[in-house]
């Protein structure tokens, strides 16, 4: 996981701050393309609470938090696709040509095709056949290269957006440079926690193995699909900024939107644009959704 590229927040403590300037310091000439920069606001004030139909990952702030790497947990039990609008198909929403996924994808192993189950979200799929689902409430898939995003996408009747498609979709019709509008609202993307995971959950400088299962366990990182009412683009896309970068389906490797602890290293909001690495690249950090024609 040498070629990683790691982001930076606050740390709330002295040993995080040891444990930043340590990570910068080992990483600086490596991420000479993406400098870090100090990130913080609290971007969970305006998070939707899930349903109680879907178990939490976590039932409570006060629980205390544990994770091993042989935890395998399926929190996506119950999830199911919305009536796409327009023409395009379920989970889907209308974007001026073409559809894209309302949220970002989710996984389930279709090992079985007549019975597929939830995929973990925090574990690369493999070679396991896994197919891609759009769904409110869904922790969506981390953990993914692009070949197998695509991979999940084709398996679903869909495909990977091109570039084009997913700049569109983020930007609505206007050209934006949020979801939301030109002018950055704190909170309103889950796009800028305090603390790097990583960080938060080894308590020891880099490096660290960033397909680490736990890493997107850690509280108040990855969230939900749609539990961010105001990350929704004009035509209903939610959460492309912030959450989990998105593959496309460019060949050489690309993925867009930021994360959830950064969304302004590489361009802000929509704009946000990483190609350090190739499709066989994956960590915590890596998600996608699908786009499809009407």
């Amino acid at each position: 996981m040498a070629t990683q590229r790691l982001f930076w927040g606050v740390s709330r403590d002295v040993f995080g701050l040891i444990l930043l300037v340590a990570a910068l310091t080992a990483h600086a000439a490596e991420h000479a393309d993406a400098l870090p920069r100090l990130l913080s606001s609290d971007s969970s004030s305006k998070s939707l609470q899930a349903p109680t139909t879907v178990d939490p990952m976590h039932r409570d702030g006060y629980e205390a938090f544990s994770c091993t790497a042989s935890d395998e947990p399926r929190p996506n039990s119950g999830v199911a696709a919305e009536a796409g609008t327009g023409n395009c198909p379920a989970g889907m929403v209308a974007v001026a040509t073409f559809c894209i996924d309302r949220y970002e994808a989710a996984l389930l192993d279709i090992t079985v095709p007549d019975s597929p189950t939830p995929w973990s979200p925090y574990r690369n799929p493999g070679a396991t056949p896994v197919r891609a689902i759009s769904a409110r409430f869904a922790v969506p898939q981390g953990y993914i290269n692009g070949v197998q995003a695509g991979v999940a996408c084709e398996a679903a009747g869909k495909r990977l957006c091109s570039d084009s498609e997913w700049l569109r979709a983020c930007r609505g019709p206007n050209s934006l440079t949020y979801p939301y509008g030109n002018a950055r609202i704190a909170g309103e993307c889950n796009d800028a926690r305090a603390t790097h995971p990583a960080a938060e959950y080894f308590q020891t400088p880099p490096p660290w193995d960033l397909a680490h299962p736990c890493i997107n366990q850690v509280l108040h990182g990855l969230a939900r699909n749609g539990t961010h009412p105001g990350c929704e683009s004009a035509e209903g896309p939610y959460d492309m900024m912030g959450n989990l970068h998105e593959w496309t389906s460019d060949p050489n490797g690309t993925f867009r939107g930021g994360f959830y602890v950064d969304t302004t290293i590489n361009g802000p909001g929509c704009l946000y644009l990483t190609t350090a690495h190739a499709t066989s690249h994956f960590d915590y950090s890596t998600g996608f959704r699908c786009c499809a024609d009407p």
